[in-house]
């Protein structure tokens, strides 16, 4: 029974994990998290973590960083609506951070949500 119970609570949990990896808006922050399967002396200096990003009309790698424990975490946003794209590596190599892959769809803001946040239309830049 307890190991039914694991299981029906991880499938939950994927499913919740994949549904709300499938939509999100233009300039919405996603956070990927991932569980090294090393254990570090000094993970902050000792391992680097990073998702090669591809969308329409972008292709960058994006590092991330360590979050206590095992965890690291990589944030990345869509700069266009359409279909985006990741896989992980991190040097060293280590299985819990290489490897791994995604995607979701980016839509755009109505006109509506667009009024009620204006913030939603883009990174920050300088005025000339």
């Amino acid at each position: 029974m307890k190991y039914l119970c694991r299981f029906l609570i991880g499938l939950i949990v994927t499913a919740q994990a994949l549904c709300a990896a499938v939509s999100t808006h233009v300039w919405q922050k996603q956070q990927l998290s991932f569980t090294a399967s090393h254990a570090y002396t000094n993970p902050y200096t000792e391992v680097t973590v990073w998702v090669d990003l591809k969308g329409p009309g972008f292709s960058k790698r994006c590092y991330g960083f360590w979050d206590g424990g095992s965890t690291f975490r990589v944030r990345v946003m869509a700069t266009a609506p359409g279909e985006w794209s990741w896989s992980s590596g991190s040097s060293p190599a280590d299985p819990g951070l290489d490897g791994k892959s995604g995607s979701f769809t980016a839509t755009p803001w109505t006109n509506a949500e667009l009024e009620a946040n204006p913030n939603r239309r883009g990174m920050i830049r300088p005025s000339p």
